[in-house]
């Protein structure tokens, strides 16, 4: 009886352990004071009372989405809204874009919003790091991903060149589950 207690205590210290030897990080919530499965009324409150707008609403790999314009954050173009199919939200999407931003202003927005996701949420996994044409347009992707529990971060960087026509985009995608 007393080495099954033994074995017992042993098992304990070696879960508080590996438990003590992580470090935590705190859950991802959703940007703009929003919450994960908040109702599309209530959220359309809170809109309202920001200031923003709706520009559009449509359907998006069977999700609702609305694209908001209007709040206020630098460089911020619009934001999406994603809703599952209890009609509460699921997914948000920033997307960043500046008209005077060459690529070296996209590069140093990118560093510094992983930085500081990663000092808050922890190292980063690589989603994508890729540069190769399509037909003649030279895209360019970059993808990091922070995952925990319940919900997760994206960061991307976009960009297609062809000739002097440049897009450039930087994503963040706030996710449920």
């Amino acid at each position: 009886m007393r080495t099954v207690r033994v074995w017992v205590l042993w098992m304990v210290a070696g879960i508080f352990g590996l438990a003590y030897g992580q470090e935590v990080y705190p859950q991802v919530n959703p940007p703009f004071g929003l919450y994960w499965a908040e109702g599309q009324k209530e959220i359309a409150r809170v809109l309202d009372r920001a200031g923003a707008r709706i520009v559009d609403k449509a359907t998006v790999q069977g999700r609702d989405a609305w694209t908001i314009e209007g709040l206020i954050q630098p460089a911020l173009k619009r934001t999406i809204l994603y809703f599952g199919k209890e009609k509460t939200l699921v997914e948000v999407e920033l997307q960043y874009q500046h008209p005077d931003w060459d690529l070296v202003a996209y590069e140093e927005f990118l560093n510094s919003a992983r930085q500081r996701l990663e000092a808050r949420y922890g190292p980063a996994t690589v989603l994508a790091r890729d540069k190769k044409p399509e037909g003649d347009v030279m895209q360019t992707l970059v993808g990091y991903q922070w995952q925990q529990q319940a919900s997760s971060i994206q960061l991307f960087f976009f960009s297609a060149e062809r000739n002097n026509e440049v897009y450039r985009s930087i994503s963040v995608h706030y996710r449920a589950g």
